[in-house]
């Protein structure tokens, strides 16, 4: 059974190794015409890194930081949820 494994697993890493060498020829790196990038560079160079901080007011912080001390919140929950879901399950199996 092992043996069989490793010769579909031989066959399907040549598949992609195939796929790869063809996407490789088939994709090329595309360039940005010169005056795009020269204009890019002119605008970025003009901004001061304060005023990017200072695009940030406090009250927006203030509400990004909510919403992820909210996310992280949201997250532990169902985590939590999940975790005693699996172990009481378990525990109902046993009996």
């Amino acid at each position: 059974m092992n043996k069989r494994i490793e010769k579909k697993f031989q066959a399907v890493k040549e598949d992609v190794n195939e796929l790869e060498n063809s996407l490789s020829g088939t994709l090329q790196s595309v360039r940005p015409p010169s005056e795009v990038m020269q204009r890019l560079q002119e605008r970025l160079g003009k901004l001061e890194p304060n005023r990017i901080a200072k695009r940030i007011s406090a009250w927006e912080l203030s509400i990004i930081t909510a919403g992820a001390v909210m996310s992280v919140a949201m997250l532990i929950l169902t985590l939590a949820r999940a975790l005693f879901y699996f172990f009481s399950r378990q525990k109902k199996q046993r009996a």
